[in-house]
């Protein structure tokens, strides 16, 4: 077989030139609010604190009729509707059996493994983590171990609503009212350790009825 004419190499080499080049597969973005990232850069400092200055002016009373809270007490968010001077933490347990869709999303979301997550990078027993991880930590009748208190292991209903022991015995009380928006979470969702919170992204993680 004679080799290749120059003329039949030069004709391959255009061919080849003009071969239009694959297009780059499209870059993945993660889905807004999941915990691969946010879907913005994070927001700043002011977001954090408009929002802390809405919660702390709904709640006339910070303490909700209880004892005062400790520094490292959990975080008492906005709601309306549980007398802390009476009122004790039962566990997310207590609130299924009359919210059981309510319950089933909560357990389908990160806040039902909370604690679990400080366990993994060894900070289960760190009371600067464990305040938002756990339920009512140092409030009456509160997360206080293990041990003591597994049913409130967790960011469970009332980690958000507040005590429900009188909502449990009572539920026509009204009880565990919360606004929709940034206010609700902030308490936790500080800009300190959660920089990329927004209501938008998180909210649809968790998101449930009345």
């Amino acid at each position: 077989m004679s080799p290749p004419s120059l003329l039949s190499l030069l004709l391959l080499l255009s061919a080849c030139a003009r071969a239009p080049t694959p297009p780059e597969p499209a870059p993945t973005t993660p889905a807004a609010g999941t915990p691969e990232g946010p879907i913005e850069e994070p927001l700043p400092e002011a977001y954090h604190q408009a929002a802390e200055a809405a919660a702390a002016a709904r709640v006339p009373d910070p303490a909700r009729g209880g004892p005062p809270v400790h520094p490292s007490a959990s975080p008492l968010p906005p709601f309306r509707g549980a007398d802390r001077s009476a009122a004790t933490y039962v566990g997310a347990a207590s609130c299924a059996s009359c919210h059981p869709a309510e319950a089933a999303i909560w357990r389908e979301s990160a806040h039902a493994s909370a604690r679990d997550t400080l366990v993994a990078v060894d900070k289960g027993y760190n009371p600067t983590c464990l305040r938002c991880h756990v339920t009512g930590m140092m409030h009456p009748g509160g997360f206080a171990g293990m041990k003591e208190t597994p049913q409130l292991a967790h960011v469970g209903c009332e980690a958000c609503h507040g005590p429900g022991s009188e909502h449990v015995v009572d539920g026509a009380v009204g009880y565990g009212d919360l606004p929709e928006g940034p206010e609700a979470c902030v308490g936790c969702h500080a800009h300190d350790n959660s920089p990329d919170f927004r209501w938008d992204g998180y909210w649809g993680l968790v998101v449930h009825g009345g």
